[in-house]
């Protein structure tokens, strides 16, 4: 039976990639398009003229911006990758903005009603039809619950996660055919990039994942007065669907509205590296992206954070690193950053370790006529990993969302208090984190863990080594060993035995013909025989004379 299921999405895929492809070719990449087997354009002079004005990078995030909401939400989780870019894109890519035209209201309205499952008259006493604002991927309205309370109604485009998965599935494709035909770019791994975005994007489809996100961020935070984090009514979340409380402030970075509304600019400033401090180094949870437009000020100098989408979670190695790099920095020990870099890489033995070391410290001498304050702290973090890239380290890729909520939380408390000391507010976070980790209860536990690993391994050993010993006995152990780089040996082996056994067979065909050929009865098949095992023995010998092989 046909699959007309299949054949539409066969189609769909078709149209979808030479929209792509011609959207590659609009901006001027259509040697790109050639040189990875997928057609040949030309982009004619008349667009090369109206496009060269712009650089290639520009170029690039302009395509991005066309091709929609999967491409652009790639740019975006590039944009926080400078191991993998150069920065001249990485800082184009941080200028994608994540808009799109309005859908239609009452189709909005229509998709809300489906996943309530009810009518908005059941469930709102009012609902502003609308919308506040809409994204790529979603769009807010704004309404009141039966209880008087605002709510912020957040939901997905339709057939949007249709679209999504068939870009993600065309975006495997090209990057497979990238990899393939663009050896230079195997160390990126491309194609396994792209499967680690469709993975981070399908979960941000998901609203209760937004949701979950803001449970745990509120309980964090229930004890703090300086901080409010919206409720979220879980009642009415679904995977496309997210209902929570709407909160009405003043963007943080509009100091004369905060001003103007009572509120202290430099309180703010540290009420802000604060909270995201103890995000960090206290809960290990924290907004991957403060930026002034997810996080506003309430009445008497509260913040508050919107869009819990993007967030990051640290493992006590990763927070050990950035309180033992803090500390480096601090005191400008070189050594000591370049230890944590270290650590934090998976690197405790590095060949090239004095070499790092010298850069780092090479680094730091650029900044030693300011003082700690005159520095910026996510700055010099952003050049320490870009040097420990070119030596071929990886980072774990919350460690790149680390450093911009840091480098984004920072520009934002200097725009408010330019005189703030952001490493001083730093300074007891990271110094309580560096004595935690010497803690004695810290080093015991640490110490039991490894004795119970050893424990396992005493104990499963004796059993392991006894069933080697009793497959050695039945004659049912087997090693394998592949010995890699001989092929063209075991080629030659082969060919050279191949001959061997033909020229044997011949020679006992000559042999034999001749005996067959002297008895009166039979001589014509002997004589057969010796002739045509004559006349392929000479053409053997013939080709191993003309090759030189003998």
């Amino acid at each position: 039976m046909i699959n007309l299921l299949k054949i539409g999405t066969t189609v769909s895929e078709i149209g979808r990639a030479r929209e792509i492809i011609g959207i590659i070719v609009k901006y001027g990449f259509n040697d790109w398009v050639s040189k990875n087997g997928l057609g040949k354009y030309l982009v004619t002079k008349k667009r090369m003229i109206r496009i060269s004005r712009y650089s290639t990078w520009e170029r690039v995030r302009m395509a991005l911006e066309e091709l929609g909401p999967t491409f652009i939400k790639f740019g975006q989780i590039l944009a926080d990758r400078p191991d993998i870019i150069p920065e001249p894109l990485r800082m184009e890519l941080s200028r994608l903005q994540d808009e799109a035209v309005p859908m239609p209201d009452e189709v909005a309205v229509k998709a809300i009603e489906q996943e309530l499952k009810e009518s908005l008259t059941a469930v709102f006493s009012e609902f502003d039809i609308r919308h506040l604002a809409s994204a790529s991927l979603a769009q807010t309205y704004r309404a009141r619950l039966f209880d008087h309370n605002e709510v912020c109604v957040k939901i997905q485009r339709p057939e949007i996660e249709h679209k999504i998965e068939l870009d993600l599935h065309l975006m495997e494709y090209f990057a497979g055919r990238m990899q393939k035909n663009n050896p230079e770019m195997e160390a990126i791994d491309v194609l396994g990039l792209v499967r680690e975005f469709g993975k981070t994007i399908r979960k941000e489809m998901d609203f209760r994942h937004e949701a979950a996100n803001m449970i745990r961020f509120r309980h964090n935070f229930e004890e703090d007065p300086t901080i409010y984090v919206p409720r979220v009514y879980r009642e009415y979340t679904t995977e496309r669907l997210i209902v929570e409380e709407f909160v009405s402030g003043i963007k943080i970075n509009d100091t004369e509205a905060l001003i103007q509304a009572g509120n202290d600019p430099v309180l703010l400033a540290r009420n802000a590296v604060r909270t995201v401090f103890d995000m960090i180094f206290t809960h290990g949870f924290f907004h991957a992206d403060p930026h002034p437009g997810n996080l506003f000020v309430l009445d008497n100098n509260v913040l508050t954070f919107v869009d819990y989408g993007m967030m990051g979670s640290l493992r006590e190695e990763h927070l050990f690193f950035l309180g033992k790099y803090a500390l480096g920095y601090i005191r400008r020990d070189a050594h000591t950053m370049t230890e944590a870099l270290l650590l934090v890489s998976g690197k405790r033995h590095f060949n090239q370790r004095r070499e790092l070391e010298f850069q780092i410290g090479e680094m730091m001498a650029h900044y030693q006529y300011l003082s700690i304050e005159e520095m910026d702290f996510g700055k010099v973090l952003q050049e320490s990993i870009d040097i420990i890239v070119k030596f071929g380290l990886k980072i774990p890729p919350n460690i790149y969302l680390l450093v911009k909520c840091l480098a984004t939380v920072e520009r934002v408390a200097v725009t408010l208090y330019p005189g703030i000391d952001f490493v001083q507010e730093m300074e007891p976070y990271a110094l309580e984190l560096f004595t935690r980790q010497f803690d004695p209860k810290t080093i015991a536990r640490e110490v039991f863990d490894s004795l119970k690993e050893y424990y396992r391994l005493i104990m499963e050993l004796p059993s392991e080594l006894s069933e080697i010993i009793y497959k050695i006995k039945e004659g049912r152990f087997k090693t394998q060993i592949d010995i890699k780089g001989f092929e063209p040996l075991v080629e030659e082996i082969e060919q050279t035995s191949n001959r061997i056994s033909i020229a044997i067979v011949l020679a006992a065909l000559i042999i034999g013909g001749s005996i067959i050929s002297q008895w009166e009865e039979v001589r014509w098949i002997g004589t057969t025989i010796f002739v045509l095992a004559g006349v392929f023995g000479f053409l053997l010998l013939f080709k191993l004379l003309r090759r030189g092989k003998y």
